[in-house]
């Protein structure tokens, strides 16, 4: 193989495990990751669609060198927590309680997962329903919110019964690239063609028209009749300036929602890398073929659409976007993610 091969190479697999990666020696972690069937999740990139692993046995093993490897990748993620908690402001640990209203709870498994909406929290919710014994496609929006209200830590009335099924379960926390919620959550919730345009947000969508406009970069877009609806750039001025507490689910931060740095989540889970952390908690978990294929099933093979963030945030000054950064900069740092160079 040629210098230029080689080089080509290690660039393509070299974001395979993202930055975590970076401390194994570039040529041995290609030939590592060969062997132990690594799928490329490289972040920020379209991803194809893949079909899931056959599964042969009631439980889905993994290899131990990709066990091994995921070990280190989450040993990685909890110390960069770690150290951005111990950085951070004294506020970075919240009330410490919200955990027992917002996470959901399999016995079966001894799980706990804290969900974050617009960062799979839907998903989350189906796969653990199923592992409940719920088939939740069979059932309309109130039911399924019904359904999944029992199986929240917020359903247990025994203060220590809930603590101790904390302390002894797997906790799994699943995050996204904060710019990324943003857009998810603006273009779900704040657009007329978005699927969560309804209701409550159908009406706050012109309220941060009306309220924002007069903050927009582009002075001939202040009285302008179209859109009614928010822009992207109304949305975030809105972010930055309101005083609203809690804020809602939707675009609030990762402390008001589950409080990292109070609780120990025994592992972390990305969405830019989730096919190889749902391989991870597959395994670790010794989830059944049954449970195993309907685990994020509706995930995995998607692009993380970097693209349609970096079109939003070209619409609007890099001095909004630095802003938001460093109105943010705690989710980032917490879970390792760099700020964009595309807002620098």
């Amino acid at each position: 193989m040629s210098f230029k091969q080689k080089s080509m190479f290690m660039f393509c697999f070299g974001f395979m495990v993202g930055a975590f990666a970076s401390y194994f020696p570039c040529l041995s972690q290609v030939l590592f990751l060969k062997r132990a069937n690594l799928r490329d999740t490289t972040p920020l990139t379209t991803v194809a669609m893949t079909e899931p692993p056959q599964v042969q046995d009631s439980q889905v093993q993994e290899s131990q060198e990709f066990m091994s490897l995921m070990k280190s990748i989450q040993k990685e993620r909890k110390e960069t927590l770690q150290r951005a908690c111990t950085n951070l402001e004294k506020n970075c640990k919240g009330t410490g309680t919200t955990h027992f209203q917002r996470a959901f709870f399999s016995k079966r498994y001894q799980l706990a997962a804290c969900d974050i909406y617009k960062s799979g929290s839907t998903t989350m919710m189906h796969s653990i329903l199923k592992m409940n014994g719920v088939a939740w496609e069979s059932l309309n929006f109130r039911g399924m919110m019904d359904a999944s209200a029992k199986i929240r830590f917020s359903s247990i009335t025994d203060n220590e019964e809930k603590t101790a099924m904390w302390n002894a379960y797997t906790k799994i926390i699943l995050v996204r690239h904060p710019f990324e919620r943003f857009v998810s959550g603006y273009t779900n919730k704040l657009i007329p063609s978005g699927v969560g345009f309804g209701g409550y947000y159908k009406e706050l969508s012109p309220q941060l028209n009306k309220e924002y406009r007069h903050l927009r970069s582009d002075v001939s877009k202040r009285n302008a009749t179209e859109p009614k609806h928010a822009t992207f750039e109304d949305f975030l001025n809105y972010l930055l300036t309101t005083k609203e507490r809690p804020m809602d689910g939707h675009w609030a931060d990762y402390v008001q929602l589950c409080e990292p740095c109070a609780h120990g989540y025994d592992v972390i889970m990305k969405m830019d890398t989730l096919e190889n952390d749902v391989r991870y908690v597959t395994s670790l978990l010794n989830l059944t073929a049954e449970h195993s294929k309907d685990f994020f099933k509706n995930q995995i093979g998607r692009s993380t659409k970097s693209n349609k963030t970096m079109e939003y945030f070209e619409t609007i000054p890099k001095e909004l976007a630095n802003r938001l950064y460093e109105n943010r900069r705690r989710d980032f740092e917490m879970f390792g993610y760099r700020k964009p160079e595309w807002i620098c």
